[in-house]
C-alpha cells in the first residue's frame, strides 16, 4: 500500500522552465485547462511479496482528490504541461469486497505509510519536456520535473500519450516509482509474514478542459 503514495505525485507538472527546442513556455501555452477530476483517473498497483503472500493478493488504490491545469501546443513536436496536486488521504482501495478490511488498510495507507497528517499533498511540477508527434496525430511526450512525496524532492521522468480533439486535452501513461526513494518504509501485514513491494506501479488517464 505504501506504494499509493507515489500513485499520485507521479502526472503532475507545469510550464516551469524551457521546454525542448529552444522555445520559451508563453509559446507553449495554449490553455490553460483545468483538470477534470471526475473525467480523470489516477491508480496506484501494489505487489505483495513475502513467505505468505501466496495467500495474500495484490491491491489496487485509486486517488480521488486532485486538481491542476494543463497546457498544450500542437506541432512537430507538440509540448503538453501539467501542474498536478494530490491530497494524500484520499485513497480508495478498489476490488477489496471486506469493508473492514478496506478500511483497516486505507487508515494504514494514511496514518502509518503517507503520514498524511504531515505531509498532506503530493505535487510534480515539470522542469523540461520533450515530445515526439505520432502518425496518428497523437504525442508521445516526456515530462522532466519535481515530484514532491512524504517531504521528500526527487527529479522524475513521466511518459506520457497526449491528444487533443475538440477543445480537450487527454494525457495517459504508466511509470513506477520506488517507496523508499521517498523514505517511505513498504507497508507489512500478518506480522510481517506479507510485505507489500518497495515498487509500486502508477497508471493515469487525465482530462482537462477550458474552464
Amino acid at each position: 500500500m505504501a506504494a499509493l503514495a507515489c500513485v499520485i505525485g507521479s502526472i503532475g507538472a507545469t510550464g516551469y522552465g524551457q521546454p525542448s527546442g529552444g522555445k520559451s513556455p508563453a509559446q507553449f501555452t495554449r490553455g490553460p485547462y483545468r483538470i477534470d477530476a471526475k473525467k480523470s483517473r489516477f491508480i496506484v498497483e501494489t505487489e505483495t511479496g513475502g513467505l505468505s503472500s501466496m495467500f495474500a493478493h495484490d491491491h489496487k488504490i485509486e486517488i480521488r482528490d486532485f486538481s491542476g491545469t494543463a497546457t498544450f501546443e500542437r506541432g512537430s513536436a507538440g509540448t503538453a504541461f501539467l501542474d498536478l496536486t494530490v491530497k494524500a488521504n484520499s485513497l480508495y482501495l478498489l476490488e477489496e469486497k471486506s469493508i473492514g478490511e478496506r478500511q483497516a488498510i486505507e487508515s494504514a495507507l494514511r496514518e502509518e505509510v503517507l503520514e498524511t497528517t504531515k505531509y498532506p499533498e503530493i505535487t510534480f511540477k515539470t522542469r523540461n519536456v520533450t515530445s515526439e508527434r505520432r502518425g496518428d496525430g497523437t504525442y508521445d511526450v516526456r515530462l522532466v520535473g519535481e515530484l514532491r512525496l512524504h517531504g521528500v524532492r526527487r527529479q522524475m521522468t513521466v511518459p506520457a500519450r497526449v491528444s487533443m480533439q475538440d477543445g480537450v486535452l487527454h494525457a495517459i501513461g504508466i511509470f513506477e516509482i520506488r517507496q523508499t526513494d521517498f523514505k517511505i518504509t513498504p507497508f507489512s501485514f500478518v506480522n510481517g509474514a506479507v510485505t507489500i513491494k518497495d515498487m509500486v506501479t502508477l497508471s493515469f488517464d487525465i482530462v482537462a478542459t477550458k474552464p
